[in-house]
């Protein structure tokens, strides 16, 4: 059932590689962040939901160190073996945990967040998750962050998985940071939830965009799952959720490991 009483604004569109946020604020943001230092409270951007939520969110997270992360992020650079992809780089910050003993790339839809990235002497390239370019194959990739979420809708994520199986050699890991919905208590996020149940969407499918200064991206779609809501998203495609590992103290971050298996998807060549 499609809810008619709200406007469903375009979405960021994954395809155009290199243009996701046609003036990249958000590569503003980390570009403004990494000259400032960075630090705490110096840049912050809006997160807007389509209901009318909005929240803040400070720059500074995504340059934090090691002993600043959730433990599922600390867990899964540890597990990371072989080539390595960091899906939605970001500024790098565990691109940077992960040099000199693997071979790294990370890509990322903003060039500005690429530009951040490069300037930490890492190999960042401009790509999406369904766009990423030419890369050959990897052992482990990474969604970390809260990245799972670029599955985006319970209806575009088999396309997401198979990219992704495309980049990943047979047996290789995918570790990812989600985000279970089922966690929150808030009134606020459940009654989001339940209306999201009530219309026939995953109850974790969350529209949005973000602000800053006079920037404003396109709509787009977050898909916030519980592991067992993952591992039924994962049936039939090549992954098999391996472990899911909830973060403590955190409003219900997991990590899901997942196993690339055989498949008739088209694997790149070993570089």
């Amino acid at each position: 059932m499609t809810r008619t009483s709200q406007p469903q604004p375009a979405a960021r569109q994954d395809g155009d590689r290199g243009q996701a946020m046609p003036d990249d604020g958000y590569g503003a943001l980390l570009r403004d962040a990494y000259q400032a230092g960075p630090r705490r409270g110096t840049h912050l951007q809006i997160i807007e939901r389509d209901d009318g939520f909005v929240s803040i969110e400070d720059a500074y997270r995504y340059f934090t160190r090691p002993d600043e992360w959730i433990a599922g992020e600390r867990q899964a650079v540890a597990l990371a073996s072989g080539r390595v992809l960091d899906v939605g780089c970001a500024a790098g910050r565990h691109m940077l945990a992960l040099t000199g003993d693997h071979e790294v790339v990370g890509i990322d839809p903003s060039p500005g967040a690429v530009a951040v990235a490069r300037a930490h002497g890492l190999d960042a390239r401009v790509g999406t998750v369904t766009d990423p370019g030419e890369l050959g194959g990897f052992d482990t990739l990474l969604m970390l962050g809260g990245n799972l979420g670029l599955l985006g809708t319970q209806a575009h994520a088999p396309v997401v998985l198979d990219s992704l199986a495309r980049l990943a050699r047979t047996g290789a890991q995918l570790l990812a940071i989600g985000h279970d919905p089922h966690k929150s208590a808030a009134p606020e996020h459940r009654a989001y939830h339940d209306r999201n149940a009530d219309y026939g969407r995953l109850p974790g499918q969350v529209r949005m965009r973000v602000r800053y200064k006079t920037w404003t991206s396109d709509w787009f779609d977050r898909l916030l799952l519980s592991p067992d809501e993952l591992r039924a998203l994962l049936a039939g495609s090549a992954w098999t959720l391996r472990e899911a590992t909830y973060s403590p103290n955190t409003a219900g971050f997991y990590l899901a490991e997942m196993t690339r298996t055989e498949s008739t998807t088209t694997m790149p060549a070993a570089c």
